[in-house]
């Protein structure tokens, strides 16, 4: 009986590791995976640019929206066998609260730190969604405010901690 019901539960933790371990993964974003080839993501996108000539990997999307919100521009990165491997989105300044307050609806409290050099500050939230690294970061100095959000697919799940 014993052996029996153990049988039962290696089986049903392999059905289990096949039915999940088998999905791609999803990136943050709704309607993007990680390793999806540059056709697909431009259907998601839009028209997409190369960014230059010297990083033949990154390419450039602007005037996007995530959901209802505009992005001014969305920067990836994708290789040609492994697919979207990263991406980056720029927001208005007005939208940081709205980003911010979502973010940490749907993963909780980040980790945060701000770091400031001469005239230069920057605030950095962190998440670890334990399939993707989110990072958040707004940047200001005497000239530029920025406020950027990237993704990338997480490489240390909490369970290995």
């Amino acid at each position: 009986m014993r052996k029996q019901l153990q049988a039962t539960l290696i089986a049903l933790a392999a059905c289990v590791v096949l039915i999940w371990g088998g999905k791609p993964l999803e990136a943050c974003v709704q309607g993007l995976t990680w390793g999806m080839p540059l056709d697909q993501v431009r259907q998601e996108l839009g028209d997409t640019q190369q960014l230059d000539s010297q990083q033949p990997k990154r390419f450039v999307a602007k005037q996007v929206r995530l959901d209802r919100l505009p992005v001014t521009q969305v920067i990836f990165e994708l290789d040609e066998t492994e697919g979207l491997q990263s991406l980056a989105y720029e927001f208005a300044m007005d939208d940081m609260n709205e980003v911010l307050a979502g973010l940490r609806a749907r993963h909780g409290q980040p980790i945060s730190t701000n770091t400031e050099l001469k005239n230069q500050f920057e605030q950095i939230w962190i998440w670890n969604t334990g399939e993707d690294l989110i990072t958040a970061v707004r940047h200001f100095d005497n000239k530029n405010n920025q406020f950027l959000i990237s993704y990338r697919p997480s490489r240390l799940r909490s369970e290995t901690l």
